[in-house]
């Protein structure tokens, strides 16, 4: 979620960007399928503001609606920015998974280290391995989605701090909670020590 968040926000920075130097006028047809804007004039009457909002290309469909109104004015949006941010996260929690060593053969050889094995199998990694590449990339995958339909739906509903800090507060506390949860297996059976790396 974060990568994709960043992701985004580097989207809109660089096509404001290129908009404001090159584009004003919404004429070049490239830098439209990057991104093209529309002035909204704003505050009182008596200190009035204008700013500058996503009104087409990639850039509105990477900026999420901040309200259910809005959602439901323009409702493509709401699915295109939706459809990015799963897809987003999907292709980055699959890349996560290789990266961060969680993938199945080194699961596998954590375990086969640990002196665990499946019953009615050979204490062997591969048997292990073929096991976990069952379930580990289909959870990754669901996991994915599941993360950027929250993330998406809490940005429609404009909730503070957006559906990424929410993310990110919750992970926390729930790694917070797994290392309390782990300390205490490891003081009440001390063999799990060697399956957390003690």
């Amino acid at each position: 979620m974060i990568f994709a968040s960043a992701l985004f926000a580097n989207v809109y920075f660089f096509s404001q960007l290129l908009w404001h130097s090159y584009n004003q006028q919404n004429n070049n047809f490239w830098l439209n399928l990057l991104g093209q804007y529309a002035k909204v004039a704003g505050g009182t009457t008596a200190n009035p503001t204008t700013s500058y909002v996503p009104s087409g290309g990639l850039v509105y469909f990477v900026t999420a609606p901040r309200n259910l109104l809005q959602v439901m004015g323009s409702p493509g949006q709401a699915l295109g920015y939706l459809g990015i941010l799963v897809v987003f996260c999907v292709v980055f929690s699959l890349t996560w998974l290789e990266v961060g060593g969680l993938g199945p053969s080194t699961v596998a050889q954590q375990l086969v280290d640990a002196g665990m094995q499946i019953p009615g199998y050979r204490r062997s990694g591969k048997a292990v391995e073929s096991i976990l590449k069952r379930y580990i990339p289909a959870v990754t995958v669901i996991g994915g989605i599941i993360v950027g339909l929250v993330a998406g739906v809490t940005d429609f509903f404009g909730v503070y701090g957006s559906g990424m800090g929410i993310l990110l507060s919750v992970g926390i506390i729930y790694q917070y909670y797994e290392t309390l949860m782990q300390e205490r297996a490891a003081e009440m059976y001390p063999a799990f020590r060697r399956i957390f790396g003690e």
